[in-house]
């Protein structure tokens, strides 16, 4: 056996960790697992996938919400928390969705499809050409796309403004959000 440090995907120390572990500065973190006796781990002999991406959340439904947040990891605390009361009108949570910031990912369609599963995918203050589609889609317009519900919507902190110009944008994102969850 050998006692070399093991470096696990963000994602997975994540999940070994749920609600203890906090990425902060964006830092890489080293785990060396507890080597039981007669017994070695080794992740390349492990089913899971390699991470591509960096994302908060689990993305248990392929449900991806795209950010563009240039000075964040992923958003502001008080968008996190309007996307949170969003996602709850919509009966989901953090766990079924995978937040991933434009700004410090490099991404596109074909990559959210095969290798996050994407069913959905929620631009917000994103161009669809940020993510390699082939055309654009008009603010709160569904677009379904190779088996894919697309949906492109104004910056959260537009969404989450008291004014009435910021109301009638959170009215527009229910009525779509309503469609593409099928929400009675």
């Amino acid at each position: 056996m050998s006692n070399e440090k093991i470096k696990l995907p963000d994602f997975l120390i994540a999940d070994l960790f749920k609600g203890t572990l906090v990425d902060i500065d964006n830092q890489a973190f080293l785990f060396t697992p507890p080597i039981v006796e007669g017994q070695a781990l080794r992740v390349e002999d492990t089913d899971l996938p390699t991470p591509k991406q960096k994302f908060l959340g689990d993305n248990k439904r392929g449900i991806i919400i795209i950010v563009d947040q240039p000075a964040e990891t992923i958003l502001p605390e008080n968008d996190l928390t309007f996307l949170t009361s969003i996602l709850k009108a919509c009966q989901l949570n953090l766990s079924d969705i995978a937040i991933i910031n434009n700004a410090l990912e490099t991404m596109d369609y074909q990559m959210l499809k095969e290798q996050m599963h994407a069913a959905v995918i929620i631009l917000f203050d994103v161009e669809p050409s940020a993510i390699k589609l082939p055309f654009m889609i008009p603010a709160f317009q569904i677009q379904k796309y190779d088996n894919c519900t697309l949906m492109v919507a104004p910056p959260l902190h537009l969404l989450n403004n008291p004014t009435t110009e910021g109301k009638l944008l959170k009215t527009k994102l229910w009525m779509s959000l309503k469609k593409v969850f099928n929400i009675q």
